[in-house]
């Protein structure tokens, strides 16, 4: 979506649905303290398979951290102490107050798209908002 770049912006809120995408939330946004969140966000679903249905994923998001080049010891106790948790509920709220009850779930100005789409579904909606904001910048 770099076309794009200079006319819209992206902001991430990764939601948790639950306790174990709750622990990988806190995961990834730990990464992000050694600039390694996009890492760690591929990361996580590149391997959903392997971590995705264990009642307690920490164990697994860190072996699978460790062949990727991230501090594991840093990553472990930043989980532990729930540093990340405040992060974690606030972005829950804010879903919440949308209405959001499923991932992904992505807002183009005010129009919701809900599942997987192509990156083509994007382009278009992303044309159309652009081409109605600037008509209305025209009126």
């Amino acid at each position: 979506m770099k076309r794009f770049e200079d006319k819209v912006q992206l902001v991430l809120y990764p939601l948790a649905l639950n306790d174990r995408s709750e622990v990988a939330t806190q995961f990834a946004l730990c990464a992000g303290e050694q600039d390694q969140f996009w890492q760690a966000h591929k990361m996580l679903y590149q391997h959903q398979t392997q971590w995705h249905r264990l009642s307690n994923p920490l164990d697994r998001l860190l072996e699978l951290a460790g062949g990727n080049g991230l501090d594991t010891a840093a990553l472990k106790q930043c989980v532990k102490s729930g540093k990340m948790e405040p992060l974690v509920k606030a972005d829950q709220d804010y879903a919440r107050s949308l209405q959001i009850r499923s991932t992904p779930t992505v807002f183009i100005n005010n129009r919701r798209i809900v599942g997987a789409h192509s990156e083509a579904d994007f382009v278009r909606t992303i044309r159309q908002e652009l081409a109605r904001a600037e008509r209305a910048a025209q009126q």
